[in-house]
């Protein structure tokens, strides 16, 4: 146990619950909500730990309904904190279920049917399956909540602006609000939404309605709650809403219970309409809590539907094969979720035989035999590398920064450097040792000879703060330009254009040619190299977050690591622990 866990413990007390505050915040400390207490007895020696009594019987520990440092519920232990959160998240997303507008939504679906069926999704050629991009999009717009998940090249942009010109024909003033938990994430939503809806200009669709889609501006969560200075505090609240038809959230996976519980707490459930948009396989958020993942797995069906809902939604699907197959009817639940929860399948990106989508499906299910064909190296654009071959992978990485490869370094015009950005990144699983951020970082410092100066021209380097006044938040990459031999620093804003600042308005940042995993959530480019550490032993190391890493790729991803270290990483996975299932239970 770490210091902090024993320290933490002792300030409560030092009686028989001692050893088991220890558990709860080394258990917290490693991103689970609460602590499994039959789990923590089945994996002690009996002697070790107090009797399970003692939750039940101290003074500090208290039930549900009462106001306690910490709470017993259903065989977990919670900072009362944490509990409260769980509760009431799920309580609001209960509440925003409910199902009083179905048929007014439907009625309006009915009306719209020929803006369906001809402009937003004509007959498409080459889908012999169901069409889960209608489905979601049709579905969501009966309810005020819904999630909808994928993985990369599923569709969700096209998805979600499709959802949103639905709304936006319904009623073209609805007020829309797109939010991300980082900068980064937000422009890459703004910037796919206004792309999609540029690209649907041919379908005869309103004009009117594809710019007031592509002019909407995306922010960060904390950016859409509104920063109180000096404050833990938000100025939207359970007492002041966000003001809002529709609340868009993006890249969902990444939001830890904190900041769900306090987004969802500023949500009107009587107006918002709420759609959650993320990859459910990817790795949870850095802090406690792994909600949008255990909302997916642990409550309601995902592509469950009523015999009723299908036969409704399938009247906008002229073609048999692309409709919700019958064996997708199951007896009505009562769990508020049902119905509510969409899972796109397809990647458009990755055809059958393209090595990266059979990587990354291999990787998540842990597949041996399909492993082994990646060893080989028989996919053009999957290949694996074994350490030794470090330097080469590493001068390659630096190479494709340069405009003759692709990149952006030698280009002269900020949007066309910034939009190079992405054609290249190194992720690192960690950041320290040989193989980690800081070593690879410096590595590239020194082969543009910047030497210690990190504001050299072209270094890219990442905000590790928010700077809310200043418009950049922890996680944004910038691009260091000289102009007149005075260094300044370039964010791509999306729509908005690029944000110029000078180093001294940057209050933290790190160098950003390569870095972590956790990192690069959000982010896409078109060639990854991989770099895995040599110690297999890290537990840190699962498939989750090799998958995050993989699917960062579009064109062509490297892996440097040995067969063992790669094989050991798909053999683990985590499941972060928490109650949220059984709390929307209750409130069903």
């Amino acid at each position: 146990m770490s210091y902090s866990a024993i320290s933490f413990a002792d300030y409560f007390c030092k009686d028989n619950l001692n050893p088991w505050l220890v558990e709860l915040f080394a258990s917290v400390e490693a991103g689970n909500v609460c602590l499994d207490v039959p789990s923590v007895i089945e994996a002690n020696d009996s002697t070790e730990l107090p009797g399970q009594y003692i939750l039940t019987n101290h003074e500090l520990v208290g039930s549900p309904s009462e106001i306690k440092p910490f709470i017993y519920s259903n065989n977990k232990l919670y900072f009362q904190r944490y509990f409260h959160y769980e509760k009431s998240l799920a309580d609001k997303i209960s509440a925003l279920c409910h199902e009083k507008n179905i048929a007014l939504q439907s009625g309006k679906l009915l009306q719209l049917k020929d803006f369906v069926q001809y402009q937003l999704f004509p007959e498409s050629d080459g889908l012999d399956e169901t069409d889960w991009q209608q489905i979601a999009c049709l579905n969501s717009f009966l309810h005020n909540f819904s999630i909808i998940s994928g993985g990369p090249g599923t569709g969700k942009t096209t998805t979600i602006t499709k959802l949103l010109l639905l709304f936006l024909k319904d009623n073209p003033e609805s007020t829309i609000k797109l939010c991300a938990p980082t900068g980064k994430a937000a422009a890459r939503m703004q910037e796919s939404i206004s792309r999609a809806a540029a690209a649907m200009k041919e379908r005869g669709i309103d004009g009117q309605l594809l710019d007031t889609l592509g002019n909407l501006q995306s922010t960060t969560i904390h950016s859409l709650l509104g920063y109180v200075h000096n404050s833990i505090y938000f100025k939207h609240d359970a007492d002041n809403y966000i003001q809002a038809d529709v609340i868009l959230v993006d890249e969902c996976s990444m939001i830890d219970i904190t900041l769900f519980y306090k987004l969802f707490q500023a949500i009107d459930p009587e107006k918002t309409v709420v759609i959650l948009l993320g990859d459910k396989n990817q790795l949870a958020s850095v802090n406690a809590g792994s909600i949008f993942r255990d909302i997916c797995e642990d409550t309601a069906g995902m592509n469950a539907f009523s015999k009723e809902r299908i036969q409704f939604l399938n009247q906008f699907i002229p073609m048999e094969k692309n409709q919700i197959p019958i064996q997708n009817h199951i007896k009505e639940e009562n769990h508020p979720l049902f119905q509510h929860l969409i899972e796109l399948k397809k990647s458009f990106r990755f055809s059958d035989n393209d090595g990266i989508g059979i990587l990354s499906k291999a990787v998540l299910q842990n597949d041996v035999s399909v492993l082994d064909e990646f060893f080989n190296n028989r996919y053009e654009n999957v290949k694996i590398y074994h350490f030794n071959e470090y330097k080469d992978r590493i001068d390659h990485a630096v190479n494709l920064l340069f405009s003759d490869n692709g990149g952006y370094v030698g280009l002269h015009d900020v949007n066309d450097i910034l939009l190079k950005l992405n054609n290249s990144t190194v992720l690192c699983a960690t950041n320290e040792g040989k193989y980690g951020v800081t070593a690879i970082n410096k590595h590239f410092l020194q082969k543009y000879n910047i030497g210690d100066n990190i504001f050299g021209n072209y270094q890219l380097i990442m905000v590790t703060q928010n700077q809310p006044e200043q418009d950049i938040y922890n996680g944004d990459i910038g691009v260091v330009l000289e102009n007149n031999n005075k260094p300044e620093v370039y964010f791509d804003k999306g729509n908005k254009g690029f944000l110029k600042l000078s180093p001294a308005q940057i209050n933290s940042f790190t160098p950003s040619f390569a870095m972590t995993i956790h990192k690069s959530q959000g982010s896409e480019y078109n060639e990854v190299l991989i770099l895995l550490p040599d110690n297999k032993d890290n537990l840190l190391l699962t498939r989750e977050l090799l998958y995050t890493a993989i699917t960062r790729a579009k064109k062509k991803v490297s892996i440097l690591g040995s067969k063992d270290i790669i094989t050991t990483i798909c053999n683990q996975t985590v499941r972060r622990v928490s109650g949220l299932a059984s709390h929307f239970k209750t409130s069903s």
